[in-house]
């Protein structure tokens, strides 16, 4: 088989939230002369499109309105991984396995719907099946293990930071600063309309751990793109 390699990439953000699909590919070179080898690949990416995670008072799209409910992938974000899998095929064709091999890949999750299938749909892109992995010829998919981060247990990749003193205390100097407090008083207009018309608190919208400006802005979004 091969000889080993550091190599990184960097992909660009497929979504908005901070919740992450990513894998480690390992593969073992045979040894060559050449300067610069491709050892090792990491690969961290976000989940595709999904539809809002939460909507806003006065929004008139409930949540009984999208099939699979909030915070789901949609076929879009399917077929972005999809993609996003057949590029990475193509881009390392030299370094990876034709077939799926699992002493040479390991793909982790965070423990979402939309995470976990997203790196599905990856794995769709990045590895069809071939020849003696080719199980249904009416199907050209096989299953790859997905392994999860527990929430409970694992923090990597979670954001917010949970239990985190430090973090909360520098987040409550920040806002309570004078400096933070001219700051937004520029925006405090916008603010204003925006709590009218969203029914949102006003001093909700302007504490810095409070996802609901955020939210709003992230609902509208998915809205405008899915119709």
């Amino acid at each position: 088989s091969s000889s080993v390699r550091m190599g990184v990439i960097q992909l660009p953000n497929l979504s908005r939230i901070l919740c992450f699909s990513f894998h480690i590919i390992l593969i073992l070179l045979q040894q060559t002369t050449a300067a610069r080898e491709l050892k090792f690949v990491v690969v961290l990416f976000r989940h595709g499109d999904r539809t809002p995670i939460v909507n806003f008072p006065t929004d008139p799209h409930k949540e009984s309105e999208w099939p699979q409910g909030f915070g789901q992938l949609t076929k879009t974000g399917m077929q972005q991984l999809f993609e996003l899998g057949q590029y990475m095929r193509k881009r390392y064709s030299s370094f990876l396995n034709s077939t799926y091999n699992r002493q040479e890949f390991y793909i982790q999750s965070t423990d979402y719907d939309r995470t976990i299938m997203s790196a599905q749909s990856y794995l769709s892109g990045l590895f069809p099946p071939t020849s003696s992995q080719i199980w249904n010829p009416e199907l050209l998919w096989q299953p790859i293990p997905v392994h999860i981060f527990q929430k409970t247990t694992e923090q990597r990749l979670n954001f917010p930071l949970p239990n985190c003193p430090r973090f909360d205390e520098l987040q409550q100097e920040t806002q309570t600063s004078k400096e933070f407090q001219n700051r937004i008083q520029p925006y405090m207009d916008f603010l204003q309309t925006m709590a009218i018309n969203t029914g949102l608190e006003l001093n909700h919208l302007k504490i810095l751990d409070n996802f609901q400006l955020w939210n709003t802005y992230d609902t509208l979004h998915c809205e405008v793109i899915i119709n």
